[in-house]
């Protein structure tokens, strides 16, 4: 599969996205094609990076938010993002089955399940119908600024998918292999 968008690379970068590449590199160790690839625009990688170290500041803990990113790419069918989360949650200490469950919307206790119940249900109406999920949430200790949270993590996993999806962005994190059937 050709990519139809190609990640830069640091020497192609646009001058206003190479201190943000190299920020990555020297932060991770490499820069992933997602980045690269977002890097076509500097306005967009600037947004993007903001957007999620603010987010990575708010109430919800860093295990939760792998847990939606992960629920989110596996409804919206990003290849790319399930693998790089697959990845990114073995630092929260997940196990496969741990990923496997998370992809399938299903947590380890009520409040992961009524996070993951409340971003799909935005993933697939983009929140009408909501209010069972927000009142499981609420049930669940789930406070409002983490309900506004979820949508912005929801967000977030809308635009890192649909580009990775849209520029067949080469995976560059194992790959996640596809969900066994029930």
């Amino acid at each position: 599969m050709s990519h139809r968008i190609a990640p830069v690379t640091l020497d192609s970068a646009p001058d206003g996205a190479r201190t943000a590449l190299t920020g990555l590199k020297n932060a991770l160790g490499f820069v992933p094609n997602i980045y690269a690839t977002t890097a076509h625009s500097p306005a967009a990688l600037g947004g993007y990076l903001s957007f999620s170290a603010a987010l990575g500041k708010g109430s919800l803990s860093a295990r939760e938010a792998e847990l939606l990113s992960l629920h989110v790419s596996e409804l919206n069918g990003c290849g790319y993002c399930l693998s790089a989360h697959g990845a990114l949650s073995k630092r929260q200490d997940f196990t496969a089955d741990d990923i496997d469950r998370a992809r399938r919307g299903i947590g380890k206790n009520a409040r992961e399940d009524a996070l993951l119940a409340l971003a799909g249900r935005i993933v697939r109406t983009g929140g009408r119908g909501a209010g069972a999920e927000l009142e499981r949430a609420r049930a669940a200790g789930v406070t409002d600024a983490e309900v506004v949270e979820v949508i912005g993590h929801v967000a977030s996993k809308a635009f890192t998918n649909a580009l990775a999806i849209v520029a067949k962005t080469p995976i560059d994190f194992p790959e996640q292999p596809n969900l066994p059937s029930d």
